[in-house]
């Protein structure tokens, strides 16, 4: 239990500065005139929202293969 409350703890803190971050760009791109400026740190934005979830899609992946392959090795009816 102690544990989850470190790890609790710790998300919080990344969070605090992730939302601190944001508020930053957003300023940035107030104060711009730049449009390539604005485009480009949109699709930054974008790049770092989908990459976590395309590793995870991954990971989920080669362990559902996984499992899969161990499944028909140990049951040959399922071949």
């Amino acid at each position: 239990m102690n544990r989850g409350r470190i790890v609790l703890v710790q998300l919080l803190i990344v969070a605090a500065g992730a939302a601190a971050q944001c508020a930053m760009c957003k300023s940035a791109v107030e104060t711009t005139d730049n449009a390539g400026f604005v485009t480009a740190l949109r699709d930054g934005i974008y790049m770092m929202l989908v990459t976590p979830y395309l590793i995870a899609a991954a990971i989920a992946l080669a362990v559902y293969l996984r499992w899969r392959k161990r499944r028909k090795m140990f049951d040959p009816s399922l071949n």
